[in-house]
């Protein structure tokens, strides 16, 4: 398997633990308030966010490596079921917080 595809693997795995899909919680008992769903999400992504530095940092991806681990991220997130704004926002946030610098 290729750095990228094992990155954009475990990315994919550590987004859907730490947001899961709007029918995750329309599935539940009862139905979180938005408030506690804003709360677990941005807690969530700041998981993210630190997985996706660990992954820069092992596969030592280069600018293009990064842009094909975004891709093949957004790529599957969109297939996953996961609205196409929030998507653009999580990656535009990865790349710009985990992505970007040394």
């Amino acid at each position: 398997m290729s750095k990228i595809a094992q990155a954009s693997d475990r990315l994919f795995a550590a987004f859907t633990e730490a947001v899961p899909t709007p029918e995750h919680f329309a599935r539940q008992r009862k139905k979180p308030s938005e408030a506690e769903i804003a709360r677990l999400v941005e807690q969530g992504l700041a998981r993210f966010h630190e997985v996706a530095r660990e992954e820069r940092q092992r596969h030592r991806l280069g600018i293009l490596g990064r842009a094909r681990v975004a891709f093949a991220l957004q790529q599957r997130l969109l297939a996953a079921g996961y609205e196409a704004a929030l998507v653009k926002q999580v990656l535009f946030a990865m790349l710009v917080q985990a992505f970007v610098g040394k």
